[in-house]
């Protein structure tokens, strides 16, 4: 058979709209997306599928695209061998999900580009990640799998069946959870608390002593059993690894953002790819710690998220942006990293001298020659070591971050998948709207709502909500992650807009959900659909992986619309999807931190708070930002707007004369309506008290800088006082 190559005008990836499909459209490779069009094609021509799964902004899926690809005779040997079909993950989930767990199954690892060789019939038989066009780091060349794979499939095709049939029947019993031993909540808690603890970096925070990823959901369930318990070594824990993760190279330190993950265990050299639904979860944790710990790291480190969402990641119609490329110009993070050599031009011998001792910058470099910025050095230790004021240090800092971030801004920018993935909006509209709650800016809720209202326009159609639209249209039915996540979003925008129709919309997408993917034989939700692909085996995926498990975000969040709207059908299906997987918990507590953090909200009572009267009072304003001050994961927000009850927890609750008036509930208690936020404040429960003194170098570098500024201003008005001016020069500027 000669092998086939497609122009771009006749390339079928080129009708596509994922920018990672279309950076395969000019390949020599006969590509199909997935689809009917190709599964049906290998069934009647009985040839072998290889299967390419990858995302725009994955370094190793560049390097091998263009290695292996890119080169005609490798192309020719898959054109002629196999019906070649390339995968976008991120529209795909279900399937990605599916693939990896049998390459994981077959070799022991997983990882992207993930290349998985299927029968005609779509099941896995043979594959694995990076494969080079010649052998080299200890992994044969990409002809000699693909040689090895067509020999497999044509020497003895029953027996590969057969193989693949048992490697599906193995990924199967992943969803059969076994009998449960009964193990109680609070010592299914305490197991992942203790596993995590063991597994922590004193040194450096995170989990192991290798690569450093995010893992969210992880620390979720450490704060959430902070707030419950007050221990503190967990809060140890939380602020030892955030703080790391915040002042390492993990984050962009001059735009924001965090990257993947990290290449070591310091959290210094990241992979460079932003993704979106990273920067949702850990915004959102970011706010929560915030509200915990009165820390502003933590409300800097969301405030920075935010502003490179808004300048980088924000479509003109208001949804955001799934991803950045890891590369630029072919190589990876060169966008992020200097030499010293360019720092030294940009601000001078004694401003580069100081700058880079404060974000760890040598000759050597981190990466390739080039370095990393990450926070070396505080403030007070710099201006001590440098024998000039805290003041000057700060100011050299802050000066010398914009001079880079406008210079780095003159490079080509790493290219931006503009996808608009349904799921990842909805994190961002969690994250947002906490931010408003928590924060207080307008701004915040506006952007939430202006998203949200876009993706409920255009994803929602027909009682059905899809994942994916890009470049006007709308594609791909959604995944349960796309339900779950933005269900969370819509449960969010009520809680901190009040706005009555964001409810009717969550009523609305949880029972489309239900219908969905519910499990009516075992309980608990599949992650692909009756709309969506139908796949040779369906998947649950209740543990934590990269993302957190979309059954975990789908449980919480239907306990918490049956919280707000008394619907025994949502709370009902929350704790059977927590039961469903109970005997994996017990087996392995760690890894199911999304679940257990809905045993223990479904464990503890929850602090209602219903709102009457009008919001345009400044006391209704006042006891609002009393009751989002502290970190309350559990609490339950209405308002019974103008009297007229729209929800059952807000029946009878009314307002005295037109008053704001708050009813509050805790711990099972019914307390009389208040008025005032003094009033409210006395009646809430206090948070748990912080007894570490981890936070102490912080503030007394605050205090000094603070001390230093007014000594230098006071100074200053005495010189002016003397010379017979009132203020400095400029003074009413900007």
């Amino acid at each position: 058979m000669e092998r086939i190559i497609l122009s771009d005008q006749s390339s079928r990836l080129s009708r596509e709209t994922s920018p990672y499909l279309l950076q395969h459209a000019a390949n020599p490779v006969d590509w199909y997306p997935w689809g009917a069009e190709a599964l049906n094609k290998a069934r009647e021509e009985n040839k072998p599928i290889f299967l390419s799964i990858g995302y725009s902004s994955c370094h190793w899926c560049h390097v091998m695209a263009h290695e292996c690809f890119e080169n005609p005779e490798i192309a020719q040997l898959m054109n002629q061998g196999f019906i070649n079909i390339k995968v976008d993950r991120e529209e795909h989930p279900d399937v990605d999900a599916l693939y990896m767990k049998a390459l994981v199954e077959l070799t022991g690892h997983g990882g992207w580009p993930l290349s998985m060789f299927l029968t005609p019939d779509q099941k896995p038989y043979f594959g694995g990640t990076y494969f080079p066009p010649t052998p080299k780091f200890n992994r044969p060349g990409f002809p000699q799998i693909l040689e090895e794979a067509q020999k497999l499939f044509e020497t003895d095709p029953n027996q590969t069946d057969i193989k693949a049939q048992n490697l599906l029947q193995k990924i199967d019993l992943q969803n059969k959870a076994g009998k449960s031993r009964g193990i109680e909540a609070n010592r299914l808690i305490q197991g992942a608390i203790e596993i995590l603890t063991k597994r922590f970096d004193e040194e450096n925070g995170g989990f192991g002593s290798g690569m450093k990823f995010p893992e969210p959901m992880h620390y979720t369930l450490l704060l959430r059993h902070w707030a419950e318990t007050g221990d503190e070594d967990t809060l140890h824990i939380l602020d030892k690894s955030l703080t790391k993760m915040a002042e390492g190279g993990l984050f962009d330190q001059l735009g924001g953002g965090f990257h993947r993950y990290s290449t070591d265990r310091f959290w210094r050299v990241p992979h460079f790819e932003k993704m979106l639904y990273d920067n949702g979860f850990l915004a959102k944790l970011f706010l929560d710690m915030f509200q915990a710990t009165k820390q502003d790291i933590y409300r800097e480190t969301a405030e920075q998220i935010f502003s490179w969402m808004e300048r980088e990641m924000t479509s003109k119609e208001g949804a955001f942006f799934s991803s950045q490329d890891a590369d630029t110009q072919g190589k990876e993070g060169t966008w992020y990293t200097w030499e010293l050599k360019e720092v030294l031009n940009l601000l001078g011998p004694k401003h580069a001298k100081i700058f880079s001792r404060a974000f760890g910058m040598t000759s050597r470099g981190h990466l390739d020659g080039r370095n990393v910025l990450h926070l070396n050095m505080k403030v007070e230790s710099l201006a001590e070591a440098e024998s000039i004021p805290i003041f000057e240090a700060d100011h050299i800092l802050k000066k010398g971050k914009e001079t880079l971030f406008q210079a780095r801004d003159k490079r080509p920018h790493p290219d931006t998948d503009e996808k608009i993935i349904t799921s990842w909006n909805g994190l961002m509209v969690t994250a947002m709207a906490t931010g408003y709650a928590v924060l207080g800016e307008e701004k915040y809720i506006e952007t939430a709502k202006r998203c949200a209202e876009f993706i409920w326009s255009q994803q929602w159609k027909d009682e059905k909500l899809h994942r994916i639209y890009k470049d006007g249209k709308t594609s791909i039915a959604g995944c349960l992650e796309d339900y779950a996540y933005f269900l969370e979003s819509l449960i969010t925008l009520y809680e901190t807009s009040l706005n009555y129709e964001w409810i009717t919309r969550a009523k609305l997408l949880a029972d489309a959900m239900i219908d969905e993917f519910w499990d009516e034989q075992e309980g608990g939700f599949f992650i692909s659909g009756k709309s969506g692909e139908r796949l040779v085996s369906k998947l649950k995926n209740p543990a934590d992986e990269a993302m957190p498990s979309a059954n975990a975000i789908a449980s919480m969040a239907l306990l918490k619309l049956g919280r707000l709207t008394s619907n025994n059908t949502y709370l009902e299906k929350s704790a059977e999807t927590t039961k469903a997987f109970q005997a994996f918990m017990e087996d392995s507590p760690a890894a199911f931190s999304g679940l257990l953090s809905t045993v223990s909200s479904s464990s503890i009572s929850p602090t209602e708070a219903i709102f009457a009267g009008p919001r345009d009072d400044p006391e209704f304003d006042g006891m609002w930002k009393v009751l989002q001050t502290d970190y309350r994961p559990n609490k339950v927000v209405v308002w019974n707007e103008k009297g007229e009850s729209t929800l059952p927890l807000a029946e009878g609750k009314t307002s005295n004369q037109n008053e704001p008036t708050v009813y509050l509930c805790q711990k099972g208690t019914c307390h009389p309506p208040v008025n005032t936020a003094k009033a409210l404040d006395r009646l809430l429960e206090r948070p748990q008290e912080i007894r570490l003194n981890i936070f102490d170098e912080n503030k007394k570098n605050a205090q000094i800088l603070g001390d230093e500024q007014n000594n230098f201003l006071n100074a200053m008005g005495q010189i002016f006082q003397q010379s017979g001016i009132t203020r400095p020069p400029g003074g009413g500027g900007k």
